[in-house]
């Protein structure tokens, strides 16, 4: 997906958040395409929103992905603004193989 995509699916997204604004499920949509837009403090604003209506939604059991999914960009969010990585670093290389046994005749 190009930039120009990707904008295009945000202001997508834009009409349809503004259609459901109590409905945490456009503003995650959201959060991702601005993520892959690489604007990192609008998913948050997005993600933190999210959870906020979800919260609000009292009995309404939300679907177990969304939250999800919410939850782990809010634990992103939270890494960037404490300046820590969002992934752990590489594993050192794992070691070599034992060496084939020699064949016995």
């Amino acid at each position: 997906m190009q930039i120009a995509q990707i904008d295009g699916a945000i202001q997508r997204c834009n009409a349809v958040v503004a259609a459901l604004p109590n409905e945490p499920q456009p503003r995650n949509d959201r959060a991702l395409l601005h993520s892959l837009a690489g604007n990192n403090a609008a998913a948050c604003r997005d993600s933190f929103a999210a959870a906020e209506l979800l919260k609000r939604q009292g009995s309404k059991r939300p679907d177990a992905v969304l939250v999800e999914e919410i939850q782990l960009r809010q634990r992103s969010c939270q890494r960037l603004a404490q300046r820590r990585p969002i992934t752990t670093p590489p594993a050192t290389a794992a070691p070599s193989p034992a060496a084939p046994a020699a064949a016995t005749p």
